[in-house]
């Protein structure tokens, strides 16, 4: 009876513990859409390409030597927040999760958004 008891109170108490720390994205794959990725950071510059989501902003991919690849869209309605429709999207030489993002001669390097 005491092992039941035990294990009850060892098995609520790890229950309760993971219903605590669910965040975005978790037990998804680790994808993240963009309402999820706003819900974290509400003025984030996002767009959606390819049913994946993509960031700007993030400090060390600035610092990144990246070569542009090849373009393989373009920005069109509904998929961004703050970029102009017709932005050229681009894939890097050297990450596959990093696209770079060019208009007004403008270059904007954009990180896959992955939750847990």
């Amino acid at each position: 009876m005491r092992l039941f008891s035990t294990v009850l109170i060892l098995f609520s108490i790890l229950s309760m513990l993971n219903g605590c720390t669910g965040s975005p994205g978790q037990h998804l794959g680790g994808a993240l859409n963009k309402e999820q990725a706003l819900k974290l950071n509400p003025d984030a510059d996002i767009f959606e390409f390819d049913g994946e989501v993509y960031k700007t902003n993030v400090d060390w991919i600035e610092e990144e030597e990246l070569k542009k690849e090849k373009q393989i869209g373009e920005i069109k309605e509904g998929m961004a927040n703050k970029l102009p429709i017709g932005a050229k999207i681009f894939t890097t030489k050297e990450r596959k999760d990093i696209l770079i993002v060019e208009y007004d001669g403008k270059e904007k390097r954009y990180l896959l958004q992955l939750g847990e």
